[in-house]
């Protein structure tokens, strides 16, 4: 009513998604890069993706608008790679894994429940039986 509100509209499709993931006003970056990717390299990919490429796109993740948490940003990373159709066969077993701490995560509340939604959908639909 006078204006007080902090709350912004969303300017673009991608501020949709992180007003729906995060809340409108989004928090600001707080993610630790070097966790994140020790995350999504050891616990998530099971160290079989390059260490080198997984840093890779944890910066590039890590450097655009979306205000991940750590555990978020590791399995956004995460999610690149178990989506890339050469890295399926590889990955069929660790994506198990992978589903199962995305949900201790969510019990723990370190992650945002739409994100693990997402995770697992993708997850169920590339990698079901």
């Amino acid at each position: 009513m006078f204006g007080f509100s902090k709350k912004k509209k969303p300017a673009n499709a991608l501020d949709e998604f992180i007003f729906a993931l995060y809340g409108n006003p989004p928090p600001k970056k707080r993610a630790k890069l070097e966790e994140a990717i020790n995350l999504a390299h050891s616990e998530l990919l099971l160290g079989i993706i390059n260490k080198q490429k997984v840093i890779e796109q944890s910066i590039a993740l890590n450097a655009g608008p979306v205000p991940y948490s750590t555990h978020d940003l590791a399995l956004s990373v995460a999610l690149h790679f178990f989506q890339q159709s050469t890295n399926i066969p590889s990955l069929s077993e660790a994506q198990l894994m992978a589903r199962l701490q995305a949900l201790q995560w969510l019990q723990e509340k370190l992650v945002a429940p739409l994100l693990v939604h997402s995770f697992e959908e993708v997850l169920y639909k590339l990698y079901k039986p």
